[in-house]
């Protein structure tokens, strides 16, 4: 049986990828096979995400942040998940290898400004927020799909008004 291939994107790779690559290979199955990326890896991953992690049981003592040269045009992936804005706009136009790439945006949770006893809240926030997207994807992955499509359909609406409005 051939695995799906996921591939989570953020910025560093350093928390939301991280905790969504483990979460997903948590809840996945044998169906799917999780991986992660971020546009400009980090040194380590965040010690609240390893923490937060270890909480649900997934052992992160062996990831590590992974740049997108680990796996641009070497290996394919089904889904591209994009899990942070910065990501998102950072991220390749084209990536080869990739059939879908979806957006589910998540809050960064290092953030530097909130006091320290409240971050590790943020992280198990976080996570719990991914857990759930994740969970409702692969109990519904057609919903991912339609959105896509009125997405692309409502680009292509607003390009044929654009067009008509230039013609008039």
């Amino acid at each position: 049986m051939r695995k799906t291939k996921v591939l989570f994107l953020c910025t560093q790779n350093s928390a939301r990828s991280q905790m969504a690559e483990a979460l997903l290979r948590m809840h996945g199955g044998e169906e799917y096979e999780a991986h992660s990326a971020g546009v400009s890896a980090a040194g380590e991953i965040h010690p609240y995400a390893v923490e937060v992690m270890e909480e649900l049981g997934a052992d992160m003592g062996v990831h590590r942040p992974k740049g997108l040269k680990t796996y641009m045009g070497k290996m394919g992936f089904n889904y591209l998940v994009i899990v942070c804005a910065r990501a998102e706009q950072n991220c390749p136009v084209t990536f080869p290898g990739v059939g879908t790439r979806l957006v589910w945006l998540f809050d960064d949770p290092r953030n530097p400004d909130s006091p320290e006893e409240d971050r590790i809240e943020k992280f198990r926030e976080v996570r719990d927020e991914i857990e759930l997207k994740i969970k409702d994807w692969l109990d519904h992955p057609e919903a991912e799909l339609e959105k896509l499509k009125a997405e692309r359909e409502a680009e292509r609406k607003a390009r044929r008004e654009v067009e008509e409005y230039g013609r008039t």
